[in-house]
């Protein structure tokens, strides 16, 4: 048998560094790659991790500056205690504009709200009412200087007809925006 074993001896020592190459260099090398590539992540989280840090004071700066516009933001925002009051308000408010424009309200209506800051929601509202020239342009003049501010995002105007002396019955379509700040209660119970 020993005669045998050295007459292939060369076939097992091919054998045996198969053997060795499938079940030890082969998940070896799968090991490799797989930490290589996972030190590569860790690489990038540091890299961004450090540029985060470096530009830390530039951030806080950014959020000291919008606090201090929130902060003064009072005349430009709503600040009703309830949303329910916030709409009410806002809603009188435009009708009221219209109104002391000579304009006749066909529908007022609240199209959706944006989150722009954790306390500050943006609110999308559209305005239809009929109105001659003067109703228009005092209309537009009106919402322009509002407090709160009240931003005209999209407008459209349609009149059937049109004379010379611009007397016509105008449809107007405007979408707007408002900014309601709303209030976060603080109220920290102590039990004891």
């Amino acid at each position: 048998m020993k005669t045998e074993l050295l007459k292939y001896k060369h076939y097992l020592l091919v054998l045996l560094a198969l053997l060795v190459a499938n079940y030890l260099l082969e998940p070896l090398t799968e090991l490799q790659s797989e930490q290589q590539q996972t030190l590569n992540m860790l690489q990038k989280k540091q890299d961004k991790t450090n540029a985060l840090i470096t530009n830390g004071d530039d951030f806080l700066k950014k959020n000291e500056e919008l606090a201090l516009y929130l902060a003064n933001s009072h005349d430009y925002l709503f600040t009703q205690k309830s949303e329910a009051e916030f709409k009410l308000i806002a809603q009188t408010q435009i009708e009221q504009l219209l109104q002391t424009s000579g304009c006749a309200i066909t529908r007022i209506g609240f199209k959706g709200k944006q989150q722009i800051l954790p306390k500050v929601q943006k609110w999308h509202m559209e305005v239809r009412y009929t109105g001659d020239a003067n109703c228009l342009i005092k209309t537009t003049r009106a919402l322009e200087t509002a407090k709160p501010y009240i931003n005209i995002e999209e407008y459209n105007y349609r009149a059937d007809a049109f004379d010379k002396r611009a007397q016509a019955e105008f449809t107007a379509i405007l979408k707007v925006s408002v900014w309601y700040k709303a209030h976060v209660n603080n109220t920290n119970s102590v039990k004891g």
